[in-house]
């Protein structure tokens, strides 16, 4: 049984796309009064790397997905212009597909075979019995996406940031950067609306 388990975790090693790393770093200023807030400004996304390969529709998918995510800040008022008491900037500072290569190995793994045998009366049946046998895999190509975010909180009566987060993260998929982004403004936004107690 567990020998069946682990080809069970080698296959889904190699179908389900894994996360490489998720690293966020956050800054908070512990002096400033988070509960005084009332409104909010947060502006547009920006990008400080090339998006050349991002398609226009992809763009809004992810403006819309940003402007979603805003939603989650229930403890003070929200609004994209004007004044406010926190200014919310997101910027986009590394945005990157690559791949690797999983060189041919062999590992041991358990096959199922069958073989007929006979009963004290004579009579034939069936019997299942493991064998372990070595399997090679062939070289593979493994995509990944890369996808660096910065999100900056701005007092905006002194200039100064009160709260920021860099979410690093690294996935083994193609072009998985607005699914990830989706992940860093919900992780994002949800944290902040707690600090604003």
């Amino acid at each position: 049984m567990k020998k069946f388990f682990s080809v069970l975790f080698l296959i889904g090693c190699f179908l389900i796309p894994q996360i490489v790393s998720a690293e966020k770093t956050d800054f908070i200023d512990k002096n400033f009064n988070f509960g005084s807030v009332t409104k909010i400004v947060v502006r547009n996304v920006k990008s400080e790397t090339s998006l050349s390969g991002v398609g226009t529709i992809q763009q809004q998918k992810l403006l819309s997905t940003y402007q979603d995510n805003m939603q989650k800040i229930k403890k003070a008022k929200v609004a994209t212009d004007g004044d406010g008491d926190l200014i919310v900037e997101c910027k986009i500072t590394k945005w990157k597909d690559d791949y690797y290569i999983v060189p041919e190995h062999t590992v041991w793994e358990q096959k199922t075979m069958y073989r007929t045998r006979r009963d004290r009366d004579g009579k034939r049946y069936e019997e299942k019995y493991y064998v372990t046998v070595p399997v090679t895999y062939p070289p593979r190509r493994v995509d990944t996406s890369t996808l660096i975010v910065n999100f900056e909180v701005y007092d905006a009566k002194t200039g100064k940031m009160v709260f920021g987060r860099e979410d690093n993260r690294t996935r083994e998929d193609a072009n998985a950067q607005i699914g990830m982004f989706g992940r860093m403004c919900n992780s994002f936004f949800s944290d902040f609306n707690k600090k604003l107690k």
